[in-house]
């Protein structure tokens, strides 16, 4: 007789939510200032996470409760007047400054309890929201940000727009809540949510959009991803990718970073209909007893491609076409100055773990109110202002320059092309530090770099304060992973395109000793390079195994 494992507890709660409900509303209202734990897994949904500030706890003994509040942004796009009203927000709510997160979207940290609604409302005002920024639902869809103006892109924003709105839950919770609730609850016609049923999906699920040759997404790390291809102006049909994901825990063989796998080739208006019947594969199939082993990867790596493509086919009622082979020449940013369209340019400004706070805060603000530019967020924690015109050209660096904002080329590579988490002292999931420290680490390797004569090389790294992976570690070229306080694990060999992941080089290495760790295998890759290969490459073509019985073994 077959074992029928429990539910876990969060499935419990979900069930008993009435659509995401739960108690939220009245605690809201309550003089308390906290929620309590069943609540605080249905405000996911709403993009909200309960947080305590971790550093306060260790010093005072005790726990100061906030909240951190996630805005979608579909494909990372805002308009000049949307991003001055999230400027304005963080001046009411929060700790005054605006982070940009790997996903293209916008958050808000230390925000209080009774802060809450007014922020949410006004960020409806805005023409955005917060539900399903988080939770067990499709949350924010996003898109290669480079906003070349022409029917290609002009064609692929239509879909990533139509999947965005198809796919957010139906039901009302959210408006009775945080906007407009006597008149939402008034309604009296049934609720249901026929794709994602009583209980959701049983974790969360991501989808990214992006065209042939730009890997600026990370489309490998997503459990449904699309590659445009295109014909006239047009996007003649896209090769989907399905299951792909970051997470991991420490001491659990059963979870692990997962690449996606080339799955089919579809017409595009067959689109929509694919990411539907991909969600109800993971909500039917997807592992409700254990939420660390729930995600879309474990079916594909456990059931098998093959069987995921026959059922995907059966549920669509049509087959499709083997997927169409996939070259990419881009996975660095869109940095610095490109051309958009014959007369006009967009510009890549790097930010820093995505925050802007003080000074890169100002300076984009000023920027966006005198130039007015559409903004978009980049996957890569990054901003680009765009439809500037040749005069604003100087007239931008000149704003940045007055706030003393660097340009991006005049940033070392590494911290260049870095990510990181936010990590402690908010994270509830961090076990040790990752935004906080990344500007140490990222000078650390560049001292190495340099020292080995590799100083002005490219080379993608990439830092999360737990295993969970948020930033996306396992398909940088280094990896530094987080595992207890101080303690990291190193991951080397991951794709300068993000189309491979990397492999644990070293486990337990101590922060300050991150650059030492890696100053022999930069020389190595100096001295021993084919041409243009780039560091990722060479330490996977060298193999974990080798690297470390030469470099890490010796004088043990």
């Amino acid at each position: 007789m077959q074992e029928t494992r429990p539910l876990s507890g969060a499935e419990k709660v979900k069930a008993a939510s009435r659509h995401l409900r739960g108690t939220v509303a009245e605690e809201l209202a309550a003089d308390t200032e906290q929620f309590s734990k069943d609540s605080v897994l249905v405000l996911k949904f709403h993009g909200i996470y309960q947080q305590h500030d971790r550093d306060v706890r260790k010093a005072e003994a005790k726990k100061v409760y906030s909240c951190m509040v996630r805005v979608s942004v579909p494909g990372g796009r805002l308009d000049a007047e949307q991003f001055l009203a999230l400027r304005r927000l963080a001046h009411t709510a929060g700790d005054g400054t605006l982070r940009l997160t790997s996903r293209g979207g916008v958050q808000y940290h230390y925000v209080g309890k009774r802060e809450l609604r007014d922020l949410i409302r006004a960020i409806r005002e805005a023409d955005l929201s917060t539900l399903a920024a988080c939770g067990d639902v499709v949350r924010n869809v996003v898109c290669t940000p480079a906003p070349f103006d022409s029917p290609e892109a002009r064609s692929l924003d239509h879909w990533v727009r139509l999947v965005d709105r198809s796919l957010k839950p139906k039901t009302r919770a959210y408006a009775e809540i945080w906007l407009d609730g006597e008149r939402a609850a008034s309604v009296v016609e049934a609720e249901s949510e026929p794709l994602y049923g009583e209980t959701y999906l049983p974790r969360k699920f991501k989808i990214a959009f992006t065209r042939e040759g730009d890997n600026t997404v990370d489309v490998y790390s997503d459990d449904l991803g699309f590659v445009a291809h295109f014909e006239g102006g047009e996007v003649a049909g896209f090769t989907f990718l399905a299951g792909g994901g970051m997470g991991q825990t420490n001491g659990d063989r059963n979870t692990y970073p997962r690449a996606a796998d080339p799955i089919g080739f579809i017409r595009p208006d067959q689109c929509l209909d694919v990411a539907r019947a991909v969600v109800t594969i993971h909500r039917d199939f997807g592992d409700r007893t254990n939420r660390r082993h729930a995600r879309l990867k474990y079916v594909l790596a456990e059931r098998g491609v093959e069987w995921f493509r026959k059922e995907l086919a059966a549920r669509l009622g049509f087959d499709f076409d083997e997927p169409r082979p996939l070259v990419w020449q881009r996975h660095e940013d869109w940095l610095g100055w490109h051309r958009q369209d014959e007369r006009r340019w967009f510009f890549g400004l790097r930010v820093v773990s995505g925050r802007l706070a003080g000074a890169i805060l100002n300076g984009v603000t000023e920027a966006v109110e005198t130039l007015r530019p559409q903004v978009r967020i980049t996957p890569q924690q990054n901003l680009l202002f765009t439809g500037l015109e040749e005069e604003s050209r100087p007239e931008l660096e000149t704003i940045l320059k007055r706030h003393g904002i660097p340009l991006p080329h005049e940033m070392p590579p590494v911290l260049r092309h870095s990510m990181a988490c936010p990590a402690l002292p908010t994270c509830g999931l961090a076990l040790t530090d990752s935004e906080r420290v990344l500007p140490d680490v990222a000078a650390a390797v560049q001292k190495e770099a340099a020292a080995a004569g590799v100083g002005e090389e490219r080379i993608h790294l990439r830092m999360t304060g737990c295993p969970n992976g948020c930033a996306r570690p396992y398909t940088a070229e280094i990896g530094i992973v987080g595992q207890s306080p101080k303690l990291y694990s190193i991951y080397l060999g991951g794709s300068p395109l993000a189309t491979r992941l990397g492999l644990l080089y070293s486990h337990n290495v101590p922060l300050e000793k991150i650059g030492e760790t890696l100053r022999p295998l930069l020389a190595a890759w100096a001295a021993e390079r084919t041409v243009g290969e780039a560091f990722g490459d060479y330490c996977h073509r060298m193999g974990m195994d080798a690297l470390r019985e030469r470099f890490l073994e010796v004088g043990r």
